[in-house]
C-alpha cells in the first residue's frame, strides 16, 4: 500500500477518480512542468510545502508519535485493504477517498497525508496500480512498533523508478537514490487541478479542512488568466471557465488546507462548538467529533481583510501576502487604534510572463508580460535540515534555505532571509502609555501594547510550533536589572544526551512552565478517547507530561486566569488535554502514588494526537491592539541598601517581540519518541538533541519599543 501513497513508479497510469469531460492526465513530477515554467518551478523548489515538508523530521516525527498513541490508525488505507479492527469492521477507506463519512476511523485513516500529499493519498485507491503490503507497520490488532518506517522512507527510489528503502529503519537514503513523485509534496498539479471546493467532505459542509476539494486529475489545468493561449504539443489545456479561475484566485482557495480539524474517537464535545455538522448527510453513519488544531482560514474568513474594512480599504487575500512581492514592497502608514505603523504594502506583483516565450506556446502567438504571482509561499518555516541532508532526500539541485542573493525581482533567494521579513512585518509594539515616573517601595506599571497586521491571528497555523513572545526588561542607567519576563536559561538536558549547558540560548524552552513529556506507548483500541482513563501505576501514556509545574515566568495561565499583571505574555496558542473525573493523569504525586483525578482537570500537552482541545485566544487578532500589563513592585530603600546596590536613573523599559520556530520541549519529546529507547526501540534518526542544538534558529527583536521612566 505504502508504495503507491509515496508516488512510485506508474508514469503512464491514469487514475480511476478523473473527474469532468476533459482527457484522464496522471499526477505530474513539477519536472514535467519545468520547461515551460521555470521561473514558477524554481520559486516552488524554495518552499517548504514542495518537497521539504514530506522528509521533514518534525513532520515524520509527529506523524510517527501519534501512530504510537493511535495504535498504527494515521497510516493511510485503500479500498482493497484487508485491515480488520478488532470490533471486526474492515477498513477499507481513508478521508481522502470515502465518499461519505461513516466514522471517525475514516477520518483519521491517513489524516496527516491528506494535505500533505493528497494526490497521491488519492491515487492509492486506483486498483490499476501495481500495490504490495509490506510488513512494515500495520493497524491495530497488527500494528508492530518495532517494525513501522517513517514515512519518509519509503519516498526513495531507484534511477527505474524502482522503490528503495534505507538499510535501517529510519536510516539515511541508499547511494544512488533519488527522490520519488510523492516525496515532492505539494506541486504544481495539487493546485492546478482543483475545480472548485467539495464541500461534501468538509464537516461542516463548508468547504474548510480535510482537503475539501475537487481535484480533476486532467489535462485540464486552471490558471489565473481568462484569456490564455494554446500550449505548445498540448501538454495541457488552459482553462477559460470563470468559475475555476476565480476560485484559484480567491482566499478561499486555502482554506481546504489551512483549516485543521481534528477527529476524536471519544464522543462529547468538550468546547460546545466543535461538533460534527455532516452527519445530516450521513444520516446511519457515526458523529464525527473534532478539535481545531489550525484556524488560519477561519480567522482570515472572519477578519477585517477580508472585506473593506482594514487600512488598505480592498479584500487582502491569501495570495496578496503569500504569493506576491510582499513584504519587499513599498511602505504604507496608517493607524491601528491609537498606534500609527508603518508596513510593506500587500497585493503589489511583480511584471513578467507567465511562462518561457518561443517555448510554451503553440503557433505565432505572443506571451504579454502581465502581474504574476510568486510561488515561494513564504510563511514562518524554515527546514530543521542540514542543506546536504536536504539535497540526498530531495536531489541535488534542492537549493539552500540559507543561501545568498536575489532572484530577477528582487526577492532573496534564501527562505530563511524572507521568512524572517515576513516576520518582522507581522507585529507592532509600543510602551506609550507606562507610567512615566517611579518611586522606590511603590508600584511601576508598564503597559506593553501589541498588535497583529497579519490576515489572520498571530501567530497562526500549528499552534504548538509557533512561539511568539513579548522579552521585557526594566533596568537602571548603570544596568541594573529591576525586572524581566520572557527570558531562558542555559541549562543541561540530560533526558536527550545534553548534560551540560551550551552557551545556545535558541534551544533553551521559556521559562513559564517546568515540563517533561512522556515518550511511552499505548496500545489501546483504535481511538484516543480513553486515553489515559485507567493507566496503572507507572504506566507510560505516549503524551502525558511525566512533569508538567509552573516556572517562575509563569504568566500565561496566571494572567488569563487570576488576572495577575506580571509575568510571560505568550501569544502562542496551546494544545490542551481535558481530563475528567477518574482518569489517570499519567504521573505519580510527591508520594509515588499515581495521580487519579477527582476533579476535571487540563494542562497544555505537546503533541495534538494526546490533545482534545486547542486554547486558541491566546494569539493576537488582527488589527486589534491588545494592552499587556506589568505591574512591577520597586525596591525599598532598605531592600537596595541590603544587596549593595544604589540605583541611578531614569529607568530604561525595553520590549521586543520574539518568534520561536518551535518549543525545544517539544522537540526533544519527539527525539526520546522516535530515538532508540523510544516506543519502537529503534532510532529513526529525525530529531536529536544536535539537531535541536544546530538547527532551532529564534527571530528576536521583529518588533521592538523603548520608554524612560523618571526615577523619583
Amino acid at each position: 500500500m505504502l508504495l503507491s501513497i509515496l508516488g512510485l513508479t506508474c508514469s503512464g497510469c491514469v487514475t480511476a477518480l478523473a473527474q469532468g469531460t476533459f482527457n484522464d492526465q496522471p499526477y505530474q513530477r513539477p519536472e514535467n512542468c519545468l520547461p515551460c515554467h521555470q521561473r514558477q518551478f524554481d520559486e516552488l523548489r524554495s518552499s517548504v510545502k514542495s518537497g521539504y515538508r514530506n522528509v521533514s523530521p518534525l513532520f515524520n516525527g509527529l506523524e510517527m508519535a501519534s501512530n504510537f498513541i493511535a495504535g498504527g490508525l494515521l497510516r493511510p488505507v485503500y479500498a482493497d485493504s484487508t485491515v480488520v479492527l478488532p470490533d471486526g469492521v474492515a477498513l477499507k477507506t481513508n478521508m481522502f477517498t470515502s465518499p461519505v463519512l461513516n466514522e471517525v476511523r475514516e477520518v483519521q485513516a491517513g489524516f496527516c497525508f491528506t494535505c500533505h500529499n493528497a494526490h497521491i493519498m488519492r491515487e492509492g485507491d486506483d486498483p490499476t496500480k501495481l500495490r504490495e503490503v509490506p510488513q512494515l507497520g500495520g493497524f491495530q490488532n497488527n500494528f508492530r512498533p518495532d517494525l513501522i518506517r517513517p514515512l519518509r522512507d519509503y519516498h526513495l527510489i531507484d534511477a527505474q523508478g524502482n522503490q528503495v528503502l534505507p538499510d535501517t529503519i529510519g536510516g539515511p537514503p541508499p547511494a544512488g537514490a533519488l527522490p520519488s513523485r510523492g516525496a515532492t509534496g505539494i506541486t504544481c498539479d495539487m493546485c492546478h487541478n482543483v475545480s472548485g471546493p467539495d464541500l461534501n467532505r468538509s464537516f461542516q459542509h463548508d468547504g474548510f479542512a480535510n482537503t475539501s476539494l475537487i481535484i480533476d486529475h486532467t489535462v485540464e489545468k486552471v490558471g489565473p488568466f481568462s484569456f490564455p493561449v494554446a500550449v505548445k504539443g498540448n501538454f495541457h489545456i488552459a482553462s477559460t471557465n470563470p468559475d475555476k479561475i476565480a476560485f484559484l484566485r480567491a482566499g478561499a482557495f486555502c482554506n481546504a488546507c489551512h483549516d485543521v480539524r481534528v477527529p476524536l474517537g471519544a464522543p462529547g464535545d468538550l468546547q460546545h462548538e466543535e461538533h460534527n455538522l455532516n452527519l445530516p448527510l450521513n444520516p446511519t453513519g457515526q458523529p464525527v467529533n473534532y478539535f481545531r488544531l489550525e484556524n488560519l482560514s477561519t480567522e482570515w474568513q472572519i477578519g477585517g481583510y477580508n472585506s473593506t474594512n482594514n487600512p488598505f480599504g480592498k479584500v487582502v487575500r491569501c495570495q496578496d501576502c503569500h504569493m506576491s512581492q510582499f513584504p519587499f514592497t513599498q511602505n504604507s502608514t496608517y493607524k491601528v487604534g491609537d498606534m500609527t505603523v508603518t508596513t510593506p504594502t500587500p497585493g503589489v506583483f511583480a511584471v513578467d510572463f507567465a511562462a518561457v516565450p518561443g517555448v510554451s506556446t503553440e503557433g505565432d502567438f505572443p506571451l504579454q508580460k502581465r502581474n504574476v504571482v510568486n510561488h515561494f509561499f513564504t510563511g514562518v518555516d524554515v527546514p530543521i535540515l542540514r542543506p546536504e541532508e536536504l539535497k540526498a532526500r530531495l536531489g541535488p539541485s534542492y537549493p539552500d534555505p540559507y543561501e545568498s542573493g536575489t532572484d530577477t525581482h528582487g526577492q532573496p533567494k534564501a527562505l530563511a532571509s524572507r521568512r524572517d521579513s515576513l516576520l518582522r512585518a507581522a507585529v507592532r509594539l509600543n510602551l506609550d502609555h507606562s507610567d512615566s515616573t517611579a518611586s522606590l517601595g511603590q508600584e511601576l506599571t508598564v503597559r506593553a501594547e501589541a498588535v497583529s497586521l497579519t490576515g489572520h491571528r498571530f501567530p497562526a497555523g500549528f499552534s504548538q510550533e509557533r512561539t511568539t513572545y513579548i522579552e521585557l526588561t526594566v533596568k537602571d542607567a548603570n544596568g541594573f536589572v529591576l525586572y524581566q519576563s520572557g527570558y531562558q536559561v542555559d541549562k543541561p538536558h540530560p533526558e536527550t544526551g545534553a548534560n551540560a549547558a551550551n552557551g545556545n540560548l535558541d534551544d533553551e524552552d521559556l521559562e513559564h512552565v517546568v515540563a517533561v513529556v512522556d515518550p511511552g506507548h499505548v496500545n489501546h483500541p483504535y481511538t484516543t478517547g480513553n486515553m489515559a482513563a485507567n493507566g496503572p501505576a507507572g504506566a507510560n501514556n505516549g503524551g502525558t507530561n511525566q512533569v508538567f509545574y509552573a516556572g517562575p515566568d509563569d504568566g500565561p495561565d496566571a494572567r488569563v486566569y487570576v488576572g495577575a499583571e506580571e509575568g510571560l505574555v505568550l501569544f502562542r496558542n496551546e494544545l490542551t488535554r481535558i481530563f475528567l473525573p477518574n482518569q489517570y493523569l499519567g504521573r505519580n504525586d510527591a508520594s509515588g502514588n499515581p495521580i487519579r483525578l477527582s476533579n476535571p482537570h487540563y494542562e497544555e500537552t505537546f503533541l495534538a494526537s494526546f490533545a482534545n482541545t486547542v486554547d486558541n485566544f491566546r494569539s493576537l487578532r488582527p488589527l486589534s491592539p491588545r494592552t499587556f500589563r506589568y505591574k512591577i513592585h520597586m525596591p525599598s530603600a532598605a531592600e537596595l541598601k541590603e544587596l549593595g546596590v544604589q540605583l541611578a536613573g531614569p529607568l530604561q523599559i525595553h520590549a521586543q517581540v520574539n518568534y520561536e520556530h518551535f518549543p525545544p520541549l517539544f522537540l526533544r519529546y519527539l527525539a526520546r519518541t522516535t530515538g532508540p529507547n523510544g516506543p519502537s526501540g529503534n532510532d529513526m534518526q529525525l530529531v536529536d538533541e544536535q539537531r535541536v542544538q544546530d538547527l532551532l534558529k529564534s527571530n528576536r527583536a521583529i518588533a521592538t519599543a523603548d520608554f524612560t521612566v523618571q526615577l523619583q
